[in-house]
């Protein structure tokens, strides 16, 4: 069953599945519609919209109603926030996902939209149950007169709930806080605003055994370039020769094996060990051959790291060396390299 509330159109959509004796599965969807009086009747192949005076006091009602008339299992709570979603329409859900017997303790799959950011913050302070897979995507406007507040809209205080799984977009919303507090298993980005100053704190608690006891795997790019010196600094941090320090891993979600070249081990109070580098130059596919523009790379951390005075980091790490290529060619391989040195990985064996 995957519910999805707060869309433009309607306020609430059940959308449950089951097969059939042909081993099909069938799919209804309802839509649960604030009422108020013009509406026209509207029945499709897919969709059944349902009108309501209070589809919010209703909803629970309903879910449970479905839920037994379908026998069918939860799947995933979308919830799609959006500018107009203010705090009284946002509490009867989070109480619901609060209070609802889930089969395995806690929320199986929830996937958030959020284009406002009061209501996202809501939603992190007042979740209470802990979410198996989590995804967050954001598309929240600074400079949108809409939002009812101003400034950085970062979250930086704690959260009340675990995440076993937790990706998405952590602009405008995570911080090392969060990070904290949510202690996830896996954490995998494709944004952030997290910088070498953010990561260096989070790592610190991480050594310290102060936080994140079940972490295994961040995929994450930072706001700016990453400055390993800065990141790893007071973490005892040793660089791995990238000619001779070779592992063989998979990340979690796929089942390709990469080499892993390299990367700076930290040692946590309890004894294990971290490796943290850049997921472009340090990791390569199984049975394939470094690349010689990631030989450079790991070459040029390796001096860089270790340099006596750090003030020829920004120098060193700005140069960008291309091999020949095309105008439109050597343009597409400046820009892969220049974010691969925004891009980390960490790995905890």
């Amino acid at each position: 069953m995957h519910l999805s509330p707060f869309f433009k159109k309607y306020q609430i959509e059940l959308c449950t599945g089951r097969k059939d004796e042909n081993e099909k599965e069938r799919i209804w969807r309802l839509h649960f519609v604030p009422f108020t009086g013009c509406e026209r009747l509207y029945k499709g192949n897919f969709y059944y919209p349902v009108f309501l005076k209070n589809s919010c006091e209703n909803f629970v009602f309903l879910v449970e109603h479905l839920k037994d008339v379908f026998e069918v299992k939860f799947g995933t709570l979308e919830l799609c926030i959006g500018v107009e979603i203010d705090d009284v329409k946002m509490k009867p859900y989070v109480e619901w996902m609060n209070d609802f017997n889930w089969e395995s303790g806690k929320v199986p799959a929830l996937s958030v939209i959020a284009r406002d950011e009061p209501s996202l913050k809501f939603l992190l302070k007042n979740l209470k149950r802990d979410v198996d897979q989590m995804k967050i995507d954001t598309y929240i406007r600074k400079e949108n007169p809409a939002s009812k507040s101003g400034g950085n809209p970062k979250c930086s205080t704690p959260v009340n709930f675990k995440v076993d799984v937790l990706t998405g977009n952590g602009e405008e919303w995570w911080a090392t806080e969060t990070m904290k507090s949510m202690d996830a298993i896996r954490m995998d980005f494709y944004q952030s605003d997290l910088s070498n100053l953010d990561m260096n704190q989070f790592l610190r608690s991480w050594k310290e055994g102060a936080s994140n006891e079940r972490l295994k795997e961040i995929k994450l790019p930072l706001r700016e370039r990453v400055k390993w010196r800065t990141m790893l600094e007071g973490l005892d941090a040793d660089l791995r020769d990238f000619r001779t320090a070779r592992k063989i891993f998979r990340f979690a979600k796929d089942n390709q094996l990469y080499q892993l070249h390299g990367g700076f081990d930290i040692t946590r109070a309890d004894g294990r060990i971290a490796t943290i580098g850049h997921e472009l130059y340090n990791l390569i596919f199984e049975n394939q051959p470094m690349e010689q523009y990631k030989i450079e790379e790991c070459t040029r951390i390796s001096r860089v790291w270790n340099l006596e005075q750090g003030d020829e980091e920004e120098e060193i790490e700005d140069v960008i060396v291309l091999e020949e290529a095309d105008g439109h060619v050597a343009d597409w391989r400046k820009y892969q390299r220049k974010q691969g040195r925004r891009h980390i990985f960490m790995i905890v064996w």
